[in-house]
């Protein structure tokens, strides 16, 4: 089953009890918690990712999944997921696998948050959603397309609105991306990487295996 999400549409809260799990099929979701009165976004996901799948294990979230801009997910029941799983020993390997590597990067934000300036913080994030969406053929000629608003980088790297909108415009000044409306460009990759400190090694995107 499909589902069509609008901007900002949660798709489970902090609390609720899962029976299904989402694969994220267009768009953007984010992984977040309310603390205090202060959001922190603790992933973005996009398309192909599954960002609920520990649900199969861990049916009560401790955090909120919410669409940033129109988004389509699709729903399996837990049931019918864990047949298949049962069924297919190596698919079984393979969402290990995803969720193996869901934990890496949520190792290397920790790192983002904690132990990176603001300005090496900021480039690293676009440094990862660019090599994650190049991965998935959404990265055309250098550009993608992101909805995400100064308040959700701010709220993903622990900063101020302020602050990213400095940095940005700092990334500007040195002529290593251009951000027009929802439209990010690298105009000089290398060196946007080099600023961020960006290995690409924690996504482990090389030598996927197949489903059977």
């Amino acid at each position: 089953m499909e589902r069509v999400l609008t901007n900002r549409e949660a798709i489970c809260q902090e609390g609720d009890a899962a029976s299904h799990c989402t694969v994220l099929l267009d768009g953007f979701l984010v992984r977040s918690k309310i603390v205090g009165d202060r959001e922190q976004i603790l992933a973005v996901h996009v398309p192909g990712d599954f960002p609920d799948l520990q649900t199969l294990h861990l049916p009560v979230l401790d955090h909120d999944i919410v669409s940033v801009g129109p988004s389509r997910v699709g729903v399996i029941p837990h049931a019918h997921l864990k047949a298949i799983l049962t069924a297919s020993p190596t698919l079984t390997h393979v969402f290990w696998r995803e969720t193996l590597v869901e934990a890496a990067i949520f190792r290397e934000w920790v790192c983002n948050v904690g132990a990176r300036s603001a300005l090496a913080s900021v480039a690293h994030l676009i440094c990862e959603l660019a090599a994650r969406l190049d991965a998935v053929g959404l990265l055309q000629d250098h550009s993608f397309q992101l909805p995400l608003v100064q308040q959700d980088i701010a709220n993903a790297r622990g900063i101020s609105a302020v602050h990213v909108n400095r940095t940005l415009q700092e990334l500007r000044k040195r002529k290593l991306i251009s951000w027009e409306g929802r439209s990010v460009t690298l105009l000089d990759r290398k060196e946007l990487g080099k600023l961020a400190g960006f290995s690409g090694e924690y996504l482990h995107q090389r030598a996927r295996p197949a489903a059977a």
